[in-house]
């Protein structure tokens, strides 16, 4: 049943949105036949999905910052350790000369990872993840009590929030959330159209209009 079944959030969305995602879950069991299992899964893979496309891509080289002790770009590991490397570092009058060129350092290898980072994990969960996750980032599991189950799906990169934009929590719930309705929509849709012996509607035709309609209707003559 879609009452025995919840999708756990990190934050509080349903203060922040008007439609609950369990409304949705239920509109996802009920009429498009999911199990509830199913309905939290195809539910946590279109957030993921909508989560990686407003993700902010980084620029593809680092901006040169200035000191007191000249000229350097801003580096992060996997911890979220900042490290600054220095031009002078690279020189080759520097005892401790660091391998590659300052430009070498400016570029940034990772760049699109924050986007790449929402579909670690959701394979799972029917996703296609584009890469292997980074050891440690991305973390996926089940929750299982006498009030709930479902699953979290948690994004730990360590920069994560700085790369999504204001709003997107919303965003992405209302945007999973008309995938989810839209599809509800075209089931009720086919069934009224078999129910009414009308012919299918074919795939990327618009939605029936009135004049379409209007011969399946009794038309009475004054």
């Amino acid at each position: 049943m879609a009452s025995d079944v919840t999708l756990k959030t990190l934050g509080d969305w349903d203060k922040e949105v008007a439609l609950p995602l369990k409304s949705l879950l239920g509109v996802s069991t009920d009429i498009t036949g999911r199990t509830g299992e199913k309905a939290c899964r195809v539910a946590i893979v279109y957030m993921t999905q909508t989560a990686g496309r407003i993700a902010k891509k980084s620029k593809p080289r680092r901006r040169v910052l200035k000191d007191q002790y000249g000229k350097y770009v801003e580096t992060y590991d996997s911890k979220g350790t900042m490290r600054k490397l220095y031009e002078w570092a690279f020189s080759d009058t520097n005892r401790e000369r660091l391998p590659g060129t300052f430009e070498d350092a400016r570029v940034i290898k990772w760049e699109g990872l924050a986007r790449l980072s929402w579909s670690w994990g959701t394979q799972r969960l029917g996703g296609r993840p584009k890469t292997r996750p980074l050891r440690g980032t991305s973390r996926l599991y089940t929750i299982t009590s006498p009030k709930a189950n479902g699953y979290v799906k948690e994004n730990r990169l360590d920069y994560i929030l700085k790369a999504m934009p204001r709003g997107w929590e919303e965003e992405v719930r209302r945007k999973a959330g008309n995938r989810i309705m839209a599809q509800a929509r075209n089931k009720l849709e086919a069934k009224w159209r078999r129910e009414m012996g009308m012919p299918k509607r074919a795939k990327g035709d618009p939605r029936a209009t009135a004049s379409d309609l209007s011969k399946y209707f009794m038309k009475v003559n004054a």
